[in-house]
């Protein structure tokens, strides 16, 4: 799969997964910010939790914690808190944030089952 076919399917795990967050009751705030620190594919927000998601989708998912790197782990963080700066008095006073892992095995389709792992890592 080329460059651009991979992005073609990035993008559409990521509405999928943000669709599939909204059916639990997350509101989507922001997708796919960026910045030049890095970025974050999903932001949204249920009650007291904003969560910063980063999508990955695989024709296999490893059996391991190895999809997400420390580089790529740094860049979510990066931008997350940027964006939190520019949004802060948006947000209200109490909040709390997480990292969260969507994961997407094969091919994206409207049945694609999402893998989801809260607090896959901790940042600020």
């Amino acid at each position: 799969m080329d460059r651009r076919a991979r992005e073609i399917e990035g993008r559409k795990a990521e509405a999928h997964v943000a669709r599939w967050l909204k059916r639990r009751g997350w509101k989507i705030l922001a997708d796919r910010f960026k910045v030049p620190e890095g970025e974050v594919d999903l932001i949204a927000r249920r009650k007291g939790v904003i969560a910063f998601v980063e999508v990955k989708q695989r024709e296999k998912l490893p059996e391991t914690d190895d999809i997400l790197t420390q580089t790529n782990i740094t860049r979510v963080m990066d931008a997350a808190e940027i964006w939190v700066g520019r949004n802060f008095e948006t947000l209200g006073p109490d909040f709390e944030i997480r990292f969260d892992l969507a994961m997407i095995e094969g091919r994206v389709h409207p049945m694609a089952k999402v893998h989801y792992i809260e607090r896959a890592f901790s940042g600020f």
